[in-house]
């Protein structure tokens, strides 16, 4: 029997007069279009996209959500996915995923339709590490590019086999250099052999910025954040060495990019290294000013210990909570909250507790942070511990666990992100050491919705959610989930494209039929006539 349930008629459109007009049936959602152009999806780093109104608790699931299809790539994938909507490339209107491999090389892919590359570009030769065997088996692009939309440019750091670091500028259609790139990373004490470039790319106020860490903690080593004109790469504008009379303190953070304030203001989180609260900042997260100078700072009153038992307090990066505070939690599981107009320097924080019992040299992941109907949310990602909910009531953080999930990860956990709609639909998407991708109902966490296998996961990553699509980096792929009986429209006029996981198009000339099949397969360009007609998906 022919399915026409609610779920089922997922949209209409409507081809009259030379025009084409959407008009989506009344129970279902419109999306509204958004892009994600840098690390966890905003300056803040919530890792949360308020502008999901396709998924929700009430349509993730085993009978209507799952793999769409997935995209091989050439290496690797520890950075982000990035998505770009209604993007003008190869002579159409197109969303598209941006991806980056350990191979050094950069994809343009189409986000809907599997198969379908736009551009690839090979940027050199990845760095082989003689002795460390923490990134195999070998390092090229790590951390998570940023996307200036305005200029129409993807910001990307490599690591050659030379040893080098380049910063380069990417073309969002071509993928051609441009500004001058690529440029190699240079300042005084910086070695390319052993500086790990690991926390996402921040665009701020026409300058790029980029942090490094190390390999294996080997070799002399400092902490980085350098920036550099987004226009101009060959003109590098600050620098901040966070060890420069010591050693180490590096800033990797499992791949966050530097959170920042209304005001300009950079948030970083660093390692374990020297210590002295005046020109070297290990164990701490520090508050800098565009110009990469230091404003303030706050330390673990145990920052000895930490320094001893390699327990990075910087194994995850800041995050910014409204109205004026800075949440993280490190390897020894402790989540602390600060006043960003007041950090308290050596163990003066709003706030620290024991958030995760797990310590040692595993991984805290930055908290994900999520306004929803009622309370607001903090969702805790430890290594070697199950991912908890907290509540933030906007001065602290309840210390009870609302929810734990029933997974455990293992000692080099995977990552989150939140899709809502505002303050509505939250889901709660996880990837675990087990390789598999989880949802959960955000408000009623740890309610799992759905769940299914990845492929094999690369540690510490994190999904991408926009436009009713997820998208997730694996050792060798990029795998895309979606509604599989949703008949998806991207807004291109005048020839708009839709597409469908499962099921036959059919069309009428009205919405009261008669219904027939309209034998085309997906995706499916609509061509404009002087015909009024309307399409539904029908699922066998």
């Amino acid at each position: 029997m022919k399915n026409w349930s609610k779920r089922s008629l997922n949209g209409a459109v409507k081809v009259a007069c030379g025009l084409i007009v959407i008009a989506l049936l009344p129970w279902l959602p419109r999306a509204k279009g958004v892009s994600v152009v840098m690390q966890h999806n905003d300056l803040a780093r919530t890792g949360a996209n308020i502008s999901e109104t396709i998924l929700s608790p009430a349509n993730v699931n085993t009978s209507n959500f799952g793999k769409i299809f997935t995209d091989t790539l050439d290496g690797q994938v520890y950075a982000q996915p990035l998505y770009v909507e209604n993007l003008s490339i190869s002579n159409g209107t197109h969303n598209v995923v941006f991806v980056c491999t350990e191979n050094n090389t950069v994809y343009a892919l189409d986000a809907d339709t599997g198969g379908i590359t736009y551009w690839r570009t090979n940027l050199g030769t990845p760095y082989t590490s003689p002795t460390c065997n923490d990134l195999t088996p070998v390092v090229g692009i790590t951390g998570t590019p940023v996307i200036d939309l305005s200029s129409g440019t993807l910001y990307v750091d490599t690591k050659l086999a030379t040893p080098a670091h380049k910063l380069h500028a990417l073309d969002l259609i071509t993928g051609s250099e441009k500004f001058g790139g690529p440029v190699t990373i240079a300042a005084l004490n910086f070695s390319a052999a052993v500086q790990a470039q690991r926390p996402g790319l921040l665009l701020l106020n026409g300058i790029v910025y980029l942090g490094f860490g190390s390999h294996c903690d080997q070799g002399s080593y400092h902490g980085f954040e350098m920036g550099y004109n987004a226009t101009n790469l060959t003109q590098q504008v600050a620098v901040f060495n966070t060890s420069p009379s010591g050693s180490e303190a590096a800033i990797w953070s499992g791949g966050m990019a530097p959170a920042v304030d209304t005001n300009g203001n950079l948030y970083i989180m660093t390692g374990n290294g020297t210590f002295d609260g005046a020109s070297n900042f290990g164990e701490c997260m520090v508050k800098l000013n565009g110009s990469l100078v230091v404003q303030d700072y706050a330390t673990p009153a145990n920052w000895s210990n930490l320094n001893t038992g390699d327990t990075d307090f910087g194994s995850g990066g800041a995050v910014l909570l409204p109205p004026h505070y800075v949440t993280g939690i490190g390897k020894d599981g402790m989540l602390y909250l600060a006043d960003i107009n007041n950090m308290g320097h050596v163990g003066n924080f709003v706030q620290g507790f024991q958030a995760d019992p797990s310590g040692g040299d595993t991984v805290g992941k930055s908290p994900v942070y999520w306004q929803g109907p009622v309370k607001q949310y903090l969702f805790v990602l430890h290594s070697n511990n199950a991912t908890k909910s907290f509540q933030f009531t906007g001065t602290n953080i309840m210390t009870t666990a609302l929810g734990t999930s029933s997974f455990t990860m293992n000692d080099r956990c995977g990552g989150l992100s939140l899709s809502a709609n505002g303050a509505t639909n939250g889901v709660l998407w996880e990837i675990g050491s087990d390789s598999n991708l989880r949802a959960y109902d955000a408000v009623n966490f740890p309610k799992l919705l759905w769940s299914g296998s990845v492929g094999s996961y690369v540690k510490m990553t994190c999904p991408t959610i926009a436009n009713g699509k997820v998208y997730v980096g694996t050792s060798s792929t990029l795998g895309v989930w979606g509604l599989t009986n949703y008949l998806y429209l991207k807004a291109a006029p005048p020839n708009p494209t839709v597409n469908w996981a499962n099921g036959a198009l059919v069309q009428a000339n009205t919405l009261s039929g008669p219904w027939v099949t309209n034998p085309v397969v997906s995706p499916y360009t609509l061509v404009t006539t002087n015909t009024q007609m309307y399409f539904r998906l029908r699922i066998h």
